[in-house]
């Protein structure tokens, strides 16, 4: 159960690292018009709300591991992705987003 907690959230990781790169650089190339109504929204929207929810099953995963006493190196992953990307959404909400 550790191996599939730590494997979902470096997906999610991986997928969200990307995701925002792509913004990252759209946004500083064309602006705000770059990324408005555009895939480039939509990308970094779905990768942000598919991520909270994968990284929380990895999350569950991760706890009901550390209950069965399993041990993995790796492990504080996905017991820190969620909280750091729940986080993430509620800073960029409050001071960001409109």
């Amino acid at each position: 159960m550790a191996r599939w907690a730590v494997g979902l959230a470096a997906a999610v990781a991986v997928v969200v690292v990307v995701s925002y790169t792509i913004f990252a650089v759209a946004y500083a190339v064309g602006g705000d018009a770059a990324i408005s109504d555009t895939w480039v929204g939509s990308l970094g929207a779905f990768a942000i709300l598919g991520g909270l929810v994968a990284s929380f099953a990895a999350l569950v995963l991760a706890v009901v591991a550390k209950v069965k006493h399993e041990r993995w190196a790796l492990l504080w992953l996905p017991l820190s992705l969620f909280p750091v990307l729940f986080a993430v959404v509620a800073l960029a909400e409050l001071f960001w987003l409109e």
